[in-house]
């Protein structure tokens, strides 16, 4: 009797629907696709309510609520059918949420929609998606919004009562995480977000402006910024970029794993110069210390990347590294410029007056008399090189490096070429330097041969002299002889 008590109730369980916790149905696995999929058809219904209307038809109806115009976008013509969409994508409490917004009204058994929708957000460059199962039962969706949105602003000419315009950017992105539940009516969102939904407020978006007072405002406070805001700033930093690109290369070889944690979003981001940015800290390596260099390889040597964002990112500074190998190689060949402890002097216009931004060369540089063309020339010794320039009278004209000479260990050619190398070394790095023992040099020098190298042929003006006693370098000289004109 007992047995078929429990029969019964076993049968009448089933019947009614009522069946063991066990045996009630399990959620489907899904895989990232199929999440990812649920997401950009979730997207369009609710950017419906939001950002933009479905197409729709112009006999225009004008309600108290506003102008509704007719739906016309296939398999969408009925209230009951756009429920219907609303529901398979949202659970109860969203989907009430967005069904009671009055968008959308039944007239006549036809779908009408309200006009004027709003338009997507003009500081929205892109987004990317990804879902990552938490439990069997809840997957989360996370939308990054990116922006790189560039306007212009008047901002006044120093010293004149005249206006020009400067670049304003805005760029970097924000987050929302939406939540993609199995719920009683199966897999459905239970949060979610318009698809242009960027947060300008997030701490991850910054508005520089690359005017001459705000960079200088904001030179001034680069040591307090993160790296990743560092990076940011030159994307479209150009020539005011060199200050913050030295100081993200200085964080690299000090913290290798802050850097590549902090810029692996612009790593993933769809940002035009993202990639030179990242290569910044290889782009400079032919420039470094023996003991940067060393310690720049033992980082990309060692490095263990944490994930496939850090080893892309790895892999481009090895490639930046050696097409910086190589293009410093060619550089050098036709560069005029001398570094001496780290500093590099150049020959050629220099930006504003002396010293040319420069804090580290002497204060008040030697008056050398005047050119033939009235020029005022002058001298400075600096670290083991002696630098002469001329100022032309020529009002706004820029200062002129003209000639720089060096017979000190330890200055060098972009090529490395010192004083102590050796006559192969040379020929090496400048195999088209000729003998020209005829050649003088502007100070006293112990020699018995003289190469020339002039990259530019007679006629560019400006050339390299080495000078060789026992085939070794004794001194360098750079001149640019302004088409012709011997200033001294």
């Amino acid at each position: 009797m007992r047995r078929s008590l429990l029969i019964y109730i076993l049968l009448f369980s089933l019947l009614t629907g009522c069946a063991p916790a066990s045996a009630q149905e399990q959620p489907v696995p899904l895989t990232e696709a199929d999440v990812l999929d649920a997401y950009t058809q979730a997207a369009q219904v609710y950017d419906w309510f939001d950002l933009y209307s479905p197409s729709t038809g112009i006999e225009a109806i004008q309600t108290e609520e506003g102008i509704f115009y007719p739906v016309e976008e296939p398999g969408l013509e009925t209230m009951a059918e756009l429920e219907s969409r609303v529901r398979a994508c949202f659970a109860a409490p969203l989907a009430e949420q967005l069904l009671s917004s009055g968008n959308y009204q039944d007239r006549n058994g036809q779908l009408y929609c309200l006009g004027g929708a709003r338009g997507s957000n003009p500081y929205l460059l892109s987004k990317t998606v990804h879902a990552s199962a938490v439990t069997d039962d809840r997957w989360t969706v996370t939308v990054t919004f990116w922006t790189d949105y560039q306007d212009s602003i008047p901002v006044p000419i120093p010293g004149t009562d005249d206006m020009t315009t400067a670049s304003v950017v805005t760029v970097g992105y924000s987050q929302a995480v939406l939540d993609y539940q199995h719920t009683e009516e199966g897999w459905r969102f239970t949060s979610f977000c318009a698809s242009d939904d960027l947060d300008l407020d997030a701490d991850t978006v910054f508005t520089f402006s690359y005017d001459g007072d705000s960079f200088a405002s904001d030179e001034s406070a680069m040591d307090t910024w993160s790296d990743y805001k560092l990076g940011c700033w030159l994307l479209h930093a150009d020539a005011m970029g060199e200050g913050a690109s030295t100081l993200l290369t200085q964080r690299f070889l000090e913290d290798p794993e802050t850097w590549f944690a902090a810029l692996a979003p612009l790593a993933q981001s769809p940002f035009e110069h993202a990639q030179m940015v990242l290569e910044s800290p290889a782009c400079v390596y032919a420039w470094f210390s023996q003991e940067e260099q060393a310690q720049f390889e033992e980082i990309l040597n060692t490095y263990q990347p944490r994930n496939d964002v850090e080893q892309a990112m790895l892999d481009v500074l090895n490639a930046a590294k050696e097409r910086a190998i190589q293009n410093a190689a060619e550089y050098a060949a036709a560069s005029f410029c001398l570094v001496t402890d780290g500093s590099f002097l150049t020959l050629g216009n220099q930006e504003g007056t002396y010293p040319w931004g420069n804090a580290a060369l002497p204060a008040v540089p030697e008056s050398s008399g005047s050119g033939d063309n009235a020029e005022a020339l002058y001298t400075f010794s600096f670290r083991g090189v002696d630098v002469d320039y001329f100022v032309s009278p020529d009002p706004g004209a820029d200062e002129v490096i003209f000639r720089m000479f060096t017979d000190e260990p330890g200055v060098q050619t972009l090529g490395g070429i010192q004083v102590g190398s050796t006559r192969e070394s040379l020929l090496e790095i400048y195999p088209d330097a000729q003998p020209y023992c005829a050649l003088q040099s502007s100070r006293p020098v112990s020699f018995d041969e003289v190469y020339v190298y002039e990259p530019g042929g007679f006629a560019f003006c400006k050339h390299m002299a080495f000078y060789l006693r026992d085939g070794v370098v004794t001194a360098m000289e750079m001149e640019d002889l302004l088409d012709g004109r011997l200033l001294s």
